[in-house]
């Protein structure tokens, strides 16, 4: 990575620089002096050295070695958009993100691998947005770690499309919950005044049957917040026999990512990437 340093910064400390206007994490920038490189107009430098108006200063990131429990698996992956940063793939449902415990294959991680790794790419998986097993739709991976906490620390739009059980639903709304563990359970979470905050906005699309097609935007981020919330106010998503949601019409919570867009700190612009409703949610949508 390069930049040319303009009057605003000019005898600042590299490290300052990096951390205050690149947004470096401190651990990151250590990991750089200890394995990466860092130049100044072409000569190595330490973080105390101070940047002129005009100088070029370069940062080589330090190698990235991929999971030794993700192993390079082909796959027929749906690529949205790719860059030398990051990349926004199209998750099918019934495939987990990553593996599990129980070194787990057919992952959307082992398809990235193998991806990355037929292009020649040292790069790791950073998982931006962690979709559900039975949740399709858009996924963000930044390819390497600066490029992962440049995102947790930026905006990142998600609209998502689901399939609630019941009818009259306010049109538009707001569900603002705290959301915590629901012990014992490892995987279950639940509303509670000890959890962290949750707020989901929504929009009624299409009202059919029993059952009501929204659209929602997350203005947080927490494990299973849209299964949760919508099952707290008495509309549980098709599918989703965890939170009390009917299994008659389809196995697996009825929720997709349609689309994400997020600014490009790179690129300094927007990117937007979408995807089309899987055939399991589209054939209720269309009944």
């Amino acid at each position: 990575m390069q930049w040319k340093i303009s009057r605003t910064y000019d005898k600042w400390l590299v490290r300052d620089y990096l951390l205050h206007v690149r947004a470096f994490s401190k651990r990151l920038l250590k990991d750089v002096k200890n394995d990466g490189a860092i130049l100044l107009n072409g000569s190595p430098v330490n973080v105390r050295q101070r940047v002129s108006y005009g100088d070029f200063l370069i940062v080589n990131l330090p190698n990235e070695s991929g999971s030794k429990y993700v192993e390079p698996e082909k796959m027929q992956l749906s690529i949205i958009y790719e860059d030398e940063h990051y990349l926004l793939v199209n998750k099918p449902r019934g495939m987990a993100v990553s593996p599990n415990m129980n070194d787990e294959g057919g992952t959307l991680a082992n398809g990235l691998m193998y991806h990355f790794f037929q292009k020649g790419l040292p790069y790791t998986i950073h998982i931006v947005n962690r979709l559900d097993r039975y949740t399709s739709g858009v996924v963000l991976v930044a390819k390497h770690r600066l490029a992962h906490h440049l995102m947790q620390i930026s905006e990142v739009d998600r609209l998502y499309l689901a399939i609630v059980q019941g009818t009259r639903l306010e049109k538009r709304g707001t569900i603002d919950e705290p959301i915590a563990r629901n012990l014992p359970s490892i995987i279950e979470r639940k509303v509670s005044t000890e959890g962290k905050r949750a707020v989901t906005h929504y929009e009624v699309v299409e009202e059919k049957n029993d059952y009501t097609l929204v659209r929602i935007n997350l203005e947080t981020g927490k494990t299973h917040q849209i299964r949760v919330h919508f099952s707290h106010i008495g509309y549980p998503l098709i599918g989703d026999d965890l939170y009390g949601g009917p299994i008659e019409l389809l196995k697996g919570q009825a929720l997709h990512c349609r689309s994400i867009r997020f600014f490009h700190p790179y690129h300094k612009q927007w990117i937007s990437g979408y995807a089309s409703l899987p055939k399991e949610i589209k054939h209720i949508v269309e009944k």
